[in-house]
């Protein structure tokens, strides 16, 4: 060790120096930090002078030194550029899965992307492609965002549409559910399931209420063996033309005077037998949106597996990038 601190290397450190010192490969700052400790360190001067005599040394031509250094700076910037592709790919293959913000844009075009069918398609329930689907009201939950929306088809289809939020923010459709309505306008009402919760969430959702200031529903509860009804009205104000309300069924069930549960003098599940949609003077005005060309009656649904695969390949681009990383750093 030096003292008076002339140079801070100690003589481990200067030890593993001495064969790249005495080989000349070691930088200008450092081959002068040790040649320091070696003024003022006996034992280390002692070790120098050993191997200079054991092994006859040639200093390396000044350009074969540039070239290993060059090759060194090589590697090195092949080491970061093998990771910052690595990253980028796996950041890639991330956002074609999760790629909708939740914005107006983003979730119009989740939801036109996900419920519109091939303009070919046989199907004719949902929503073909190319017709003019418009989103209602939105909401988040436990990290899944509901999304309702209505088409403007002969249908007049509307659904809910639920998206799974990502470690960046942005979402990935996971499920859509959607029906006829009878209606061009008004408040549509169903259970949702999958939203984040073990607990079943009911919808109500509106759209196109601009003259329609409440609505008022009859709800429908039954007993889980289904012989025990009951029966109660609840009135709405409507502040939004376009809005979408997500209630837990247990508390909703309890907030309409019922006692939640599976017994026979419980209620088990939840519906909405009726709809009445009243102006600003309470005057019920639902016929003026009934759309009479609507017969038909019918569910459908559309649901998209786990990305597990998408893990599996992200993991391929980690274990590549890293493999290339460490033959780039490798010790030849």
């Amino acid at each position: 060790m030096v003292e008076n601190g002339r140079n801070n290397l100690d003589c481990c450190v200067v030890r593993d120096l001495l064969p790249a010192y005495l080989e000349g490969l070691t930088e200008e700052e450092t081959s002068a930090q040790v040649r320091a400790h070696l003024e003022g360190c006996e034992n280390c001067r002692e070790l120098e002078k050993d191997m200079r005599a054991q092994v006859p040394l040639e200093k390396a031509p000044k350009g074969t030194l540039k070239f290993l250094k060059r090759v060194k700076r090589t590697r090195l910037l092949a080491a970061v550029l093998s990771v910052v592709v690595a990253l980028w790919c796996m950041w890639w293959l991330y956002d074609q899965e999760f790629h909708y913000p939740n914005t107006e844009a983003g979730r119009l075009a989740a939801v036109e992307d996900y419920v519109s069918r091939p303009s070919d398609s046989r199907d004719t329930k949902g929503v073909q492609e190319g017709t003019p689907i418009h989103v209602g009201g939105w909401q988040e939950i436990e990290g899944q965002l509901a999304i309702f929306f209505k088409a403007d088809n002969r249908n007049n289809v509307n659904g809910i549409v639920l998206l799974k939020r990502g470690i960046f923010g942005k979402y990935r459709p996971v499920s859509a559910s959607y029906s006829p309505s009878p209606y061009t306008a008004g408040v549509y009402c169903d259970d949702v399931g999958g939203l984040g919760t073990d607990r079943t969430q009911f919808m109500i959702a509106g759209y196109g209420c601009r003259e329609i200031l409440s609505a008022q529903l009859e709800f429908w509860g039954g007993s889980w063996d289904g012989i025990q009804r009951w029966t109660t009205t609840r009135t709405y104000d409507l502040e939004e033309p376009d809005f979408l309300w997500l209630y837990d069924q247990e508390e909703l069930i309890r907030d309409l005077g019922w006692e939640f549960g599976d017994g026979q003098d419980q209620v088990f599940w939840l519906d909405v037998r009726e709809i009445r949609l009243l102006d600003r003077e309470g005057n019920d005005i639902t016929g003026r949106y009934r759309d009479g060309s609507v017969t038909e009656s019918w569910g459908g649904g559309i649901g998209t597996a786990e990305q597990f695969l998408l893990y599996v390949y992200m993991g391929i681009i980690a274990l590549l990038g890293l493999t290339m990383v460490r033959y780039f750093l490798r010790k030849d």
